[in-house]
């Protein structure tokens, strides 16, 4: 099973994963969540709470960090620990992704990275796009 990091903007990593567990009717185990808040020491403090949090995470052999938002301070220092088949990062971080990296974390890493940007953006519709059927895409 791989291990999962929510890396947030204030309290959005603990909110999906709350959601995820009401839908799914269970909880989630190997997750950690870290937010993050405006506040001058992240860049200080940050590298020492993904390092503790991927370290807590060591027995299930690999990591999947996902965060919010691509380019921002803490995806920036979340890219320091990207380490091929041990640690990946995937930014967007949604409910639709997140669920359907529940229901498939015994797959490989590179496998898990591109699940989780399908389900992240199959997540994503208008109303005039949605289909009139109900397909899923989990």
């Amino acid at each position: 099973m791989t291990g999962i990091i929510l890396l947030t903007y204030g309290r959005i990593g603990y909110e999906l994963l709350e959601a995820a567990g009401h839908i799914m009717n269970q909880s989630v185990k190997q997750i950690k969540v870290i937010n993050v808040y405006d506040d001058p020491d992240t860049a200080d403090n940050l590298p020492g709470q993904i390092e503790n949090a991927i370290e807590q995470l060591k027995s299930a052999g690999q990591c999947l960090i996902l965060t919010d938002l691509r380019g921002c301070t803490h995806y920036n220092i979340a890219r320091q620990f990207v380490e091929p088949r041990r640690v990946s990062l995937v930014s967007g971080l949604n409910l639709p992704m997140l669920l359907r990296l529940l229901y498939h974390r015994d797959e490989n890493l590179v496998t898990l990275s591109h699940f989780a940007e399908e389900g992240g953006v199959m997540g994503i519709s208008t109303a005039s796009d949605a289909p009139a059927t109900g397909n899923r895409f989990l």
